[in-house]
Parts: C-alpha cells; structure tokens; sequence
C-alpha cells in the first residue's frame, strides 16, 4: 500500500535538485539531479528517494513530457557517462508500462501482455 502523504511544498533544503516537478495537489513531488542524472521521490520529513525512471513516469504520468524532456537532454548532454544508456532504458520501459496500461484500460490491448 503506498504512503498516505499530507500535502506539502518542497523549499530551499531541495536546491540540489536542478528540476523540480511540484504536484498542485501537494504530493508525489519529484526531483531530477544533473549531477547524477537521478530523479527522486521528494518527501516533506524524510531523505529524497532515487527512483527508476519508469517509477517516476507511473508515479506522475501527468508530466510524463517533463519526465521524458529532461530524462533525454541529460542522456543526450552526457552520452559518455554510464548513466545515460541506464536513464534511457529506464524511460523507455516506464512509458511503455504507461501506454500499455490505459490501451488496457481502454479496451485496447490485452490485461495480460
């Protein structure tokens, strides 16, 4: 069962992070650090949490383009560095979760596959 999350706003404490995708509704903030190429889970009484790319997508799939925008300019700034194939991969299998789930969803594409 996920986390019950009282609404919140990140502050300064998260400047290390250079994206910040705030949720109106004051929850599943998530931040991306261009030092790592890492998006994490912001929490209001507790560390960030380093998320698979796909969890970040399926955790706000209202920003899915910030998600895949940000995801590949880091890779495409940083193609040489280890994480760039990594973050990659990880979008692409979290926006196939995605699109797999609402064609589910919409009664076209199998539950199963």
């Amino acid at each position: 069962m996920p986390e019950q999350e009282t609404p919140w706003m990140p502050g300064h404490e998260y400047n290390r992070f250079t994206v910040i995708l705030v949720n109106p509704h004051g929850t599943r903030h998530l931040g991306f650090d261009l030092q790592t190429g890492m998006w994490h889970r912001l929490w209001q009484h507790r560390a960030p949490e380093p998320l698979h790319t796909g969890e970040a997508v399926l955790l706000r799939p209202s920003d899915v383009d910030l998600i895949i925008k940000t995801s590949m300019s880091w890779s495409a700034r940083n193609w040489g560095h280890q994480r760039a194939g990594i973050l990659t991969d990880e979008l692409a299998a979290g926006v196939k979760q995605l699109v797999l789930h609402y064609a589910a969803s919409a009664g076209h594409y199998p539950h199963s596959a």
